[in-house]
């Protein structure tokens, strides 16, 4: 078995199995690339964890999500969930991208992780909510209320305009429904 990773100079491979959770030089450029944990029982379900990309049998994965997810003092969560690395297109120079949004309401400044903008880079739908953290508030609160430092551009509009480029990825109606429904209680 092998398991696919990509290294932050765009070069993809395949690694041995054996090299699950070590950290090796990239071939091409010598950077190091961690290898995600890959399943090795083939009796047991495994599904991989959205957050920290490990095979997670289906047994523990449901308490193990719970860890990422649980909040820290200043409300936000563990974790994000992002795509894993071999998943990002790393060819995109995300230095051009904004990483700091001003939340309106609060006059805050919060800066967008490097591996979200690479996710959402990659694939605009994979963040369906239409909300952002906002370290004032201590809450997550919706893209229309929040502007780019870099731009001036609204959260909301950046997000539409990085989608309408990427049509083929928009998901189904019934996924982007049960986004809706679960941002209704996200208010």
């Amino acid at each position: 078995m092998s398991i696919k990773v990509a290294c932050q100079c765009g070069k993809k491979f395949k690694a041995n199995d054996k090299l699950a959770g070590r950290n090796i030089n990239c071939p091409v450029c010598g950077a190091a690339i961690a290898i995600p944990e890959a399943p090795f029982e083939e009796d047991v379900d495994w599904r991989r964890c959205q957050y920290c990309h490990h095979y997670i049998s289906n047994e523990d994965y449901d308490e193990h999500v719970k860890e990422h997810r649980a909040l820290r003092p200043d409300g936000q969560h563990t974790d994000y969930a992002t795509l894993p690395q071999e998943e990002r297109d790393v060819t995109v120079d995300i230095s051009r991208e904004p990483r700091w949004y001003l939340h309106n309401k609060c006059g805050i400044v919060t800066g967008m992780p490097e591996e979200i903008i690479h996710t959402y880079m990659t694939n605009p739908w994979f963040y369906l909510a239409d909300r952002t953290y906002c370290c004032g508030c201590l809450k997550h609160v919706p893209h229309s209320e929040c502007v780019w430092e870099e731009t001036g551009e609204n959260l909301q509009a950046y997000t539409n305009r990085l989608r309408a480029a990427k049509p083929e990825m928009k998901p189904s109606g019934f996924v982007r429904g049960l986004a809706w429904f679960f941002r209704l209680f996200a208010r």
